[in-house]
């Protein structure tokens, strides 16, 4: 009897094993093209860093958002600065949308200004310019062109998405699955002050700075991996930055470490710090993670639960991410970092 017990539930986990692998990106022999969508946090740089040097990601183009953490004018020229730092200077740069579709608001501007200064940390000026295309138009032109459906990694608002599927429903057929850091779902928000005018205490900023970006972009059809605060509030920055301290061999590796350096210094932010990096391993490694498909609606009503990401029977079926190995992932992030550089140059180049 035991027995039988034993190969239904092996059974059962294989089947529930396989489904999960199935909603999840699947990787060939070759990399997996990919455009970061970023609004140019300093964790979102190291998402940034994390795709350009693995060897599964295939980066496209990465669009910038203005209606985030970074003002408009500075985060694509950080991102530039980035990738000549990382020697990959030629990966094209667009500047998306400058403002929200719903604005309802914008970060604490000491927030800004930190992202916009990069921290103070020191980066090569990079001689590139951001190409002419604009996010959206260069987000279709990226997915028409491409004979491989494109991936979304989306790491802030969700406004340049939203503006591309209104402009040319027809790339939702050439989009394979959008990955999306953000939202609450059973764990407290992280809106600071009273942007609305009261507290907010269940939203989360990606997806309350633009909440109607957000809900066109989950009805959309497109099949949408989640990752929400409630899980990578257990991937904290110390332990990540004591390993690099320990073992950082390359200028990604080194710039890692600088960045996280004021994050670890103040203790209130110490683990909001991985939220995007850990979005971009599970493209690379979705298997370091769990998955539960739940509907999802965006709370589009005014009011203290404004942007607020709601379960229940409508809304939209997403795949979220509901645990992560947080050991598989501080390794594959270390040794993604640590490769030497130029191993692999799998990116598109700006014209």
């Amino acid at each position: 009897m035991l027995s039988r017990i034993t190969f239904f539930l092996v059974a059962f986990l294989t089947t529930l094993s396989s489904l999960y692998s199935d909603l999840s990106v699947k990787h060939t022999e070759h990399p997996f093209p990919v455009v970061i969508d970023t609004d140019c946090d300093l964790d979102d740089m190291l998402a940034i860093v994390y795709l350009v040097k693995n060897p599964r990601a295939e980066v496209k183009g990465i669009t910038t958002v203005g209606d985030g953490i970074s003002h408009w004018e500075y985060g694509a020229q950080n991102v530039l600065n980035v990738l000549e730092l990382i020697g990959h200077p030629r990966i094209p740069v667009s500047f998306g949308a400058r403002d929200s579709l719903s604005p309802v608001g914008s970060y604490p501007p000491s927030w800004r200004q930190q992202a916009d200064m990069m921290s103070g940390i020191k980066l090569p000026q990079s001689s590139v310019r951001p190409i002419a295309e604009k996010g959206a138009d260069f987000i279709i032109d990226i997915a028409t062109k491409h004979e491989e459906k494109l991936t979304l990694l989306c790491i802030g608002p969700l406004t340049n998405i939203a503006l591309a599927i209104e402009k040319k429903p027809e790339i939702k057929d050439k989009i394979e699955r959008i990955f999306i850091m953000g939202g609450a779902l059973l764990s407290p928000g992280n809106i600071e002050g009273k942007p609305m005018g009261f507290k907010n205490r269940v939203a989360e900023y990606n997806i309350f700075l633009d909440a109607k970006a957000a809900q066109d972009v989950f009805d959309s059809g497109i099949p949408i991996t989640l990752l929400p605060l409630d899980v990578v509030e257990h991937a904290s920055a110390k332990p990540f930055y004591d390993m690099l301290a320990e073992n950082r061999k390359t200028p990604a590796a080194n710039l890692v470490y600088e960045i996280l350096k004021p994050s670890v210094k103040n203790k209130k932010r110490m683990r909001e710090f991985l939220w995007d990096p850990v979005t971009a391993v599970l493209f690379t490694n979705p298997n370091i993670a769990q998955y539960r498909d739940l509907k999802i609606v965006v709370n589009l009503r005014k009011g203290p639960e404004y942007g607020r990401l709601i379960m229940g029977s409508k809304g939209t079926l997403v795949q979220v991410v509901t645990q992560i190995d947080t050991d598989a992932f501080y390794d594959i992030f270390l040794k993604t970092l640590n490769r030497p550089p130029n191993l692999h140059a799998n990116h598109s180049q700006a014209l």
